[in-house]
């Protein structure tokens, strides 16, 4: 993904689409990306006129760039997992601090 769009984090945060500027929250409200446990991440515009919103899905433990035109049409997907990024060492460790309740004892 990074050898596509740059290194995660690197884009920008808003983005203009036929003169109107869109905020990354925006960005992924219009493309029905702003689900509950998606995170902003950044944007990037590629030299093919594309443009590509990266978020962080939560509930699958991924990173996502998300790939669209100007007409907002759905050009493809890249997601990888957040253990590719930290290594699979600082992953584990990190769930082993997550502290989740167990809905039984609620």
């Amino acid at each position: 993904m990074e050898s596509r769009y740059g290194p995660l984090g690197s884009g920008g945060q808003t983005l203009t689409i036929n003169g109107v500027v869109y905020s990354l929250s925006e960005l992924l409200l219009r493309l029905g990306l702003d689900f509950g446990d998606s995170r902003p991440i950044d944007v990037v515009t590629l030299s093919d006129g594309h443009y590509v919103v990266r978020y962080f899905d939560a509930e699958d433990q991924r990173a996502v760039a998300h790939e669209f035109n100007a007409d907002w049409r759905f050009l493809g997907e890249t997601r990888a997992h957040i253990a590719e990024w930290i290594g699979e060492e600082a992953y584990l460790d990190w769930l082993r601090r997550v502290r989740v309740r167990c809905p039984a004892q609620l």
